[in-house]
């Protein structure tokens, strides 16, 4: 068992109807590096959930071996406000339903004002300086106020992330391969992180035109003030998004060997002790363009590529079929490539609506169409 399994009350929107956050810790708190995990912000979507089940598992054991240098905070299920809401027997866990937001948007903003709130007591030792910021950062969450029950919640995940050397959110698609998102700043260490991990590619967080979503709300500080203040202020919190796979994706055999990769990581930057091994040559995929490709018809959804294949402008990537069709013989819909690229992701289900989000192409160079948008579209 981990040295801390702690149950955070949070309340409900109604009488009766509070709910619990559920967070495991590893390590001697305070101690350094800290590493935070999560899963399941976006509540329906599984298959993180199930790597840091297996991962607390491999900490677990490690724990008992005294092995643990650092702190590490594991949240497998992140969003039980989420977990609980269905129609129809179906989790509908990206958007609250009370107030229709997205749980992993506007999150609370620690940029504004920060850089001015220090600069009078900034110093020349570095670390200092990331203390008297992390400082400030606990005195910004600790002022939020509750209004609401999903406020609650992110105030609870906000107070054990915020002071984080390194901070992993754990997503999914509806079918895809397994990727890494980070910026521009930690593409390097990424690549290191991807490969420990082993997914099939890393992409840049795009612009999320001021999403504020989790991972950015405590990357963005730090990168602000080191573009404000240079070298006194390093970017002491890493901060990235995987998306681990589709919905489907909940395989113990797959989930053990990604948590795997989380721990191998873990170990390289000293959260546990022990030298971290070479990295593996996994054929990691950078890609820096996209094109994400909507229904231009409703009907059913015939995929012509699988996940993993590479196609070129003008390649059918799928087929919308009319069923209603009054002419028998009625060609399909077809859906093309308009760039050079690998079929990333794509949508689960095989009816699709005018309009509907269909297949994702991630490559090397921009699509002539101009196709390209957003990742967080």
């Amino acid at each position: 068992m981990p040295s801390a399994a702690e149950t955070i009350s949070l309340p409900g929107a109604m009488p009766g109807t509070q709910r619990q956050l559920r967070v495991f810790s590893f390590g001697d708190p305070g101690a350094r590096p800290k590493a935070y995990l999560q899963a399941g912000l976006h509540a329906d979507e599984p298959a993180g959930m199930m790597i840091l089940r297996e991962l607390c598992k491999l900490l677990a054991a490690v724990e008992e071996s005294g092995e643990i240098t650092g702190e590490i905070i594991v949240v497998p299920m992140a969003n039980p406000l989420g977990v609980d809401q269905a129609l129809n027997s179906a989790i509908m866990g990206r958007f609250e339903l009370r107030s229709g937001a997205n749980f992993n948007r506007a999150w609370p903003d620690l940029v504004s004002g920060l850089a001015d709130s220090v600069r009078k007591r900034l110093g020349k030792d570095s670390g200092e300086n990331v203390d008297l910021v992390r400082r400030e950062l606990k005195r910004r969450i600790a002022a939020l106020q509750p209004e609401s029950p999903m406020m609650a919640q992110r105030i609870a995940l906000a107070r054990r992330a915020y002071d984080a050397d390194l901070v992993v959110d754990l997503h999914c698609d509806d079918e895809a391969l397994p990727y890494m998102m980070a910026p521009d700043e930690l593409w390097d260490e990424a690549k290191r992180f991807a490969a420990d991990v082993g997914v099939h590619s890393l992409q840049p967080n795009g612009d999320s035109s001021g999403a504020h979503c989790f991972d950015e709300c405590f990357a963005e500080p730090w990168q602000a003030l080191a573009k404000e203040f240079g070298a006194r202020v390093p970017l002491a919190c890493q901060a990235f998004t995987f998306e681990m796979g589709g919905v489907l994706d909940v395989d113990p055999k797959q989930a053990q060997r990604f948590a795997q990769g989380f721990l191998r990581y873990l170990r390289r930057i000293g959260c546990i002790e022990g030298a971290a091994p070479r990295h593996r040559a996994n054929g990691l995929n950078e890609f820096r363009a996209f094109e994400m490709l909507d229904s231009p018809a409703g009907g059913l959804l015939l995929y012509r590529q699988k996940l993993g294949d590479w196609v070129s402008p003008g390649d059918v990537l799928a087929e919308i079929v009319d069923p209603t069709a009054p002419d028998l013989d009625t060609e399909p819909t077809v859906i093309k490539a308009g760039m050079k690229g690998c079929v990333v992701s794509r949508r689960l289900s095989r009816q699709v609506a005018f309009g509907d989000f269909v297949v994702m192409l991630a490559g090397h160079k921009r699509p002539a169409s101009g196709k390209s948008k957003s990742l967080l579209a």
